[in-house]
């Protein structure tokens, strides 16, 4: 296990879960129409969900002797994007972030805790997917009853 080569995945992360955060957080400030509602609580439950990865992120980093990125991922969003659009784009930037925590956990198989670190990851980004795929299998229906 290189201790550099962990720091550089970790702040790739750090990056990643900062970029979210924003999309979340715009895609809150957009989204109109009859599902508002809940559909802004997801987006800043989310938010909240991404800031917190970011912070425990950004203090193993710094425990670990390195220094956290304040950088961001591009971050792009179209002029007036739907709700199936913003659904859409959430859930695949959720699975490319799993495909990464899970690439990740070759990286630290030998490190217990740091294995268990990026499982509860998976474990939220997992969660993130599945309840994505719930909003938008109701969008569809949705959409097709109009």
């Amino acid at each position: 296990m290189e201790k550099a080569e962990i720091l550089k995945a970790l702040n790739s992360d750090l990056e990643y879960e900062m970029s979210a955060m924003i999309r979340y957080l715009h895609h809150s400030f957009a989204v109109a129409g009859p599902g508002r509602g809940p559909l802004v609580g997801l987006f800043r439950a989310r938010a909240r969900d991404c800031m917190d990865h970011a912070t425990k992120l950004g203090e193993k980093i710094t425990v670990m002797g390195g220094k956290a990125s304040v950088n961001i991922q591009d971050v792009q969003e179209p002029a007036e994007p739907s709700i199936e659009e913003m659904l859409k784009e959430n859930l695949d930037a959720e699975r490319q972030h799993l495909k990464l925590y899970e690439e990740q956990l070759e990286l630290v198989k030998d490190n217990p805790s740091l294995r268990v670190f990026i499982e509860q990851f998976i474990v939220d980004e997992t969660a993130h997917v599945e309840e994505l795929e719930m909003y938008l299998r109701h969008a569809s229906k949705v959409a097709a009853t109009v």
